[in-house]
């Protein structure tokens, strides 16, 4: 879900971005309605804090629960090894794979919001 809504957001700045090139002519002479630009950002700013709003609690939620998650499969992995990863290879591959996954659910989180913020204060400015 926040994946959809990150990547809608992105291609509505990238859309944007693309029709105010192409009204700034060779010299740099903009033509064009430049309060329908400034409006049609501003609209879609908006989008996006109304989608930071609503998403706030699943983002957090995303980011403890992976963080707890992978915190307790390290600390069984590592304080509790005869118990967990050394009972069979199909347990370690499990713990690995499950630490794995942590891992990449809180680096793609961070990725959609790193990427969201960097699309807004990039056309912000």
């Amino acid at each position: 879900m926040n994946f959809i809504v990150m990547t809608l957001l992105c291609d509505q700045f990238d859309n944007l971005n693309e029709e105010f090139r192409k009204c700034i002519g060779s010299q740099g002479e903009f033509h064009g309605n430049f309060e329908q630009f400034r409006r049609r950002h501003h609209a879609i700013c908006r989008s996006v804090q109304e989608a930071d709003r609503f998403l706030m609690i699943s983002n957090v939620a995303c980011f403890c629960c992976n963080i707890a998650c992978f915190i307790l499969i390290l600390y069984s992995g590592i304080f509790y090894t005869e118990d967990t990863i050394s009972l069979s290879e199909e347990g370690t591959a499990i713990y690995i794979f499950w630490l794995l996954a942590c891992a990449c659910e809180l680096s793609l989180a961070a990725g959609q919001a790193v990427l969201l913020h960097h699309k807004v204060s990039r056309h912000k400015a």
